[in-house]
């Protein structure tokens, strides 16, 4: 009777412990997927779009502000088109898996950088460079299609693997881009 008892408990004994290492696994986080280069995922994360689709808060909730954005390797972006004050909120998000150095910003914050930047436009010139911390604004006169911008474009070092990018575009003389720069970036609202 012992043995027989011995028996069925080890049988059971084992059943549970098959059952537990099944249910662990179906709890445990699915491991991180999708392409990579030689430092990690090169896909950003929800979080990462999160961030971008939550900058700025609910400063761009008026039903003016038109948005768009996309997710690539490396990045994501967001475009906000506001028609009614002909302005434009443009943010991209940087993703450098191995980090990034000096000469990785000094190329894409370059003359050829902004030349691509500012490819739709006219032309441009840029007018004052500040920067405090971590935190760099570019300021430019724009033309397009025959109109006068000013242009804030804003480099935030986020970490040491994410670059922020802003461009906030209203026509030149507008009271809302000083408005809103103080809302976006408190700390550097311009460089006079």
């Amino acid at each position: 009777m012992n043995y027989f008892f011995y028996t069925k408990f080890r049988s059971l004994f084992l059943i549970f412990c098959v059952l537990n290492v099944i249910l662990l696994a179906s709890c445990a986080p699915a491991a991180p997927s999708g392409p990579r280069d030689q430092c990690g995922f090169i896909e950003p994360t929800q979080q990462d779009v999160n961030k971008v689709l939550s900058f700025g808060g609910d400063t761009f909730s008026s039903t003016n502000w038109v948005k768009s954005y996309t997710v690539e390797p490396y990045k994501v972006t967001l475009t906000r088109h506001n028609d009614a004050d002909s302005a434009v909120a443009y943010i991209e998000y940087l993703i450098y898996t191995c980090g990034y150095t000096q000469a990785d910003m000094d190329a894409y914050f370059s003359e050829e950088g902004f030349a691509i930047v500012f490819d739709e436009y006219e032309s441009y010139t840029e007018t004052a460079f500040c920067e405090i911390e971590s935190l760099a604004l570019y300021q430019f006169d724009a033309v397009d299609e025959g109109a006068n911008y000013d242009v804030n474009y804003w480099v935030e070092q986020t970490d040491d693997n994410h670059m922020l990018v802003m461009m906030l575009v209203f026509p030149k003389g507008s009271p809302q881009l000083v408005e809103y720069s103080a809302k976006l970036f408190p700390k550097l609202t311009g460089c006079q």
